[in-house]
């Protein structure tokens, strides 16, 4: 999972990076909101966790800004010494999922971390189903209108990231650091080569459903669209 941390104490990033490290979470972190907010424009995280007292703005206002301008709801953890109950009520009631008061322990800030990795990636099945596209997640198979189709394991770790977060604007990077664990800043083309055969593969355009759009300096969203069929 990718984090993005708002934070401009050195020391808070330093331990919150290794915390994260040890539970295979990658951190990228911005010591000012305006930093953050131009990331937030053209690259991709799971989740964000947010300092209330900065430089050159508070964690209140990224939280606004946020929650107006991206397309999806983004997991916002507050990490932060405002510690009154007002504050509190304040960032949950303009769209925070979570509040933590520092000092933080290592243990507690993992286990809101995973909750609310689990409340994103919360399936009831392991059968997936986006029609006319099904997603078997213990036999690693796609399936359009119930014929499997033969896809590689990146194909379909790809297949799997674009129809779970359908409608969500991904950044090349952000698909490359999930898909291949690589870092986000390594040569994208492999992305587009992949996205290119999997949209051929499984027949992805607007008359079964469901468009695949490149966004010119950004990424991929994978679509519904109505079925003309």
């Amino acid at each position: 999972m990718r984090i993005g941390l708002l934070e401009d104490d050195a020391s808070q990033v330093e331990v919150l990076q290794l915390w994260a490290g040890e539970a295979d979470y990658n951190i990228v972190p911005f010591t000012t909101g305006e930093s953050l907010k131009n990331a937030l424009t053209s690259d991709t995280f799971d989740m964000l966790m947010l300092d209330w007292n900065l430089p050159d703005t508070t964690g209140a206002e990224i939280l606004t800004w946020v929650r107006e301008k991206l397309d999806w709801h983004i997991p916002i953890l507050f990490i932060t010494s405002r510690d009154s109950e007002d504050d509190v009520v304040f960032a949950l009631e303009q769209g925070a999922d979570d509040y933590m008061i520092k000092p933080v322990n290592k243990n507690e800030t993992l286990a809101r971390i995973k909750a609310l990795e689990r409340r994103v990636n919360n399936k009831s099945s392991d059968i997936l189903d986006y029609p006319p596209y099904q997603i078997n997640l213990i036999e690693r198979t796609v399936s359009y209108n119930d014929k499997i189709i033969e896809l590689t394991n990146k194909e379909f770790e790809l297949a799997n990231l674009l129809f779970r977060n359908n409608g969500r604007l991904m950044s090349r990077g952000y698909i490359m650091e999930r898909v291949w664990g690589t870092r986000a800043d390594l040569n994208t083309r492999t992305v587009d080569t992949h996205m290119s055969r999997l949209r051929s593969k499984l027949e992805i355009k607007p008359q079964n459903g469901w468009q695949l759009s490149a966004v010119y300096h950004h990424g991929y969203r994978l679509t519904y669209v109505a079925n003309n069929q």
